[in-house]
């Protein structure tokens, strides 16, 4: 019997689909273990803190979001890249190219760190920030996250998850406790996001651990090793732009809140769109398990799969916070974020963020699938959405409306583009056996 269980373990573990499961397990317990403690720095900050105050700090961390955008695109690139030379197993290669990367981010990351803190006082005014120290600190966060990318695409691109999970919940874990701690304190924003910024080169510093030989890897040609320049470039761009598009589409109506809503509001609507965002990174695991392996597979399931479950996750998790919204915000916000105006915004918010969860797999699916162009949809989109902010800002329920409406137009606008390359994928796979 054992015997028999021994062999049959033996060809599971030959199988694709069981290095994807565990894969996806790894990358859901350590996202899991990352969430619980996000929520609980929400939930511990935000009593901490006053209700003003904390929806400041939110919209600077939305702002933050959408800073990150040329961070996350150096992640999926490296990631395309690291997951073609280990699939072709050439390790000198991938590290060559981490180490190369390294090298070039600092020089760029440090003039952007640079202009940033000059413009500080005119970003203030603008965008009705606490001070001048909270928006350098915003800048500081992302100077030093252009660094994070580089290994933890690789770390993703050579399916090394469980160090990606380490980095994470090192990095949730400090920011928890350094977090609570400062506002406990009453220190204000800016000390609080120093915190954030301190809790990213933790875990930048995690990721470096198992790629730390990277400075000496060497390859046996580096000038034709390495992929061309134009093509590293032009897929850096593509995917630069639909990012962009994509966070204002996920994090414009966060960062322009403060301008449009009055104090009674602002609280109820950072409140509601914080909580319902949890239903928004639920795709997110299987999204990072899928995309090495969708650089060099077409087979469907690897999308279909997580596209189905990803729904059926966010809609139970929508039609939870629709029934138990006080609930749950009591659980997270405390007894004063159990309003009338907090539980409708709130259930509004579950359902307008699924098709946020939903873009936010396919995007990084034809990204994995070389499709960058037909992923430049969204910028459209994300123009008609930001137009309809503009117009349809009187009130938290339009605003609602508007992500939900910018969120079903990007969702449409990616679709049509994933179903005909499945097709495509099909009619070639078909091609021989037909012949």
């Amino acid at each position: 019997m054992l015997k028999q269980w021994h062999n049959f373990y033996g060809k599971l573990r030959q199988h694709e689909g069981f290095h994807f499961a565990f894969d996806s397990l790894v990358v859901f317990a350590g996202t899991g273990v990352i969430s619980v403690l996000f929520v609980l720095f929400h939930a511990v900050v935000s009593r901490l803190m006053g209700t003003a105050e904390y929806a400041q700090f939110v919209a600077l961390i939305a702002l933050l979001n959408v800073l990150n955008v040329p961070s996350l695109v150096v992640s999926t690139t490296m990631a395309r890249y690291v997951a073609e030379f280990v699939h072709r197993n050439d390790t000198g290669t991938w590290r060559l190219l981490v180490r190369r990367g390294l090298k070039l981010t600092t020089p760029i990351a440090l003039l952007i760190l640079t202009v940033w803190c000059l413009a500080a006082p005119w970003l203030r005014a603008e965008l009705k920030a606490p001070s001048v120290a909270a928006v350098i600190m915003v800048g500081l966060c992302a100077f030093i996250g252009l660094f994070c990318p580089i290994l933890g695409g690789a770390l993703q691109g050579s399916r090394r998850f469980g160090w990606g999970a380490a980095s994470g919940i090192g990095t949730a874990a400090f920011r928890l406790a350094a977090g609570a701690v400062l506002a406990a304190l009453g220190l204000g924003i800016a000390w609080l996001l120093g915190s954030v910024a301190a809790s990213i080169l933790l875990g930048l510093l995690i990721a470096w651990w198992p790629l730390r030989r990277a400075w000496h890897a060497s390859a046996s040609s580096e000038v034709t090793a390495l992929p061309p320049a134009r093509a590293i470039q032009g897929y850096f761009w593509n995917v630069l732009i639909a990012q962009t598009a994509l966070f204002l589409l996920i994090n414009a109506d966060m960062i322009l809140m403060a301008r449009y809503l009055d104090a009674g509001t602002l609280g109820a609507y950072g409140k509601a769109a914080q909580l319902s965002r949890i239903v928004f990174y639920l795709p997110m695991p299987l999204a990072a398990a899928m995309f090495p392996r969708a650089v060099t597979s077409s087979n469907p399931r690897l999308i279909l799969g997580p596209v189905l479950f990803t729904l059926a996750i966010c809609l139970g998790a929508a039609l939870f916070l629709t029934l138990f919204p006080d609930l749950v915000l009591r659980l997270i916000f405390g007894g004063a974020a159990t309003g009338p105006l907090y539980i409708e915004l709130t259930r509004w918010y579950a359902w307008a963020a699924i098709p946020l969860a939903l873009i936010n797999l396919l995007a990084p699916y034809l990204w994995a699938r070389h499709e960058t162009v037909r992923v430049l949809w969204l910028v459209p989109a994300c123009l008609l959405y930001l137009a309809g902010l503009f117009v349809f800002h009187h009130s938290p329920q339009q605003l609602i409306a508007c992500v939900l409406a910018g969120g079903l137009l990007a969702l449409a606008a990616l679709a049509w583009p994933t179903l005909h390359l499945l097709r495509a994928d099909a009619r070639t796979a078909a091609g021989p056996q037909g012949a």
